[in-house]
């Protein structure tokens, strides 16, 4: 009985894939996530933020004048961040909105539901368009 447990577990031990063949098997599938589309993200910032940021992320969209409080001038941000672009900030805002009491406004609209209507046979979760205007806020940012 001892001697059958052992070579069943042996055997079993041989069949199971181990850390290094698991980490491999993410490593593809983590790949195969598409990288954000420059383009796309322009095209989708152009649609949906500029009416207040503006064309090139300044802060001076048509409508930001009737805002209470001005949208801020996103190609500033990685100044404002010690020469960091926040872009895990920036997904998240886009994704969930400004509800963060520090953040002032709550003018800002919640894109990430927006943005799963948008394609929901490529794109249902919405955050791929998200993944694109990040990049598209990375590409306008001043030194």
């Amino acid at each position: 009985m001892l001697v059958r447990l052992t070579i069943l577990l042996g055997m079993a031990l041989l069949v199971t894939p181990g850390p290094s063949l698991l980490s491999r098997q993410r490593t593809k599938s983590e790949s195969a996530k598409r990288k954000p589309d420059l383009a796309s993200g322009e095209t989708t910032f152009i649609q949906h933020c500029a009416s207040c940021h503006g064309k090139t992320g300044k802060g001076d969209g048509p409508a930001a004048s009737d805002m209470k409080t001005p949208p801020p001038d996103l190609r500033a941000l990685t100044k404002r961040n010690e020469g960091r672009f926040p872009a895990g900030y920036v997904s998240a805002v886009l994704k969930f909105g400004r509800n963060f009491a520090s953040h002032g406004s709550t003018e800002m609209p919640v894109w990430g539901t927006r943005f799963r209507s948008l394609d929901p046979a490529n794109d249902p979760t919405g955050q791929q368009h998200i993944d694109d205007v990040v990049a598209s806020i990375y590409s306008l940012q001043i030194q």
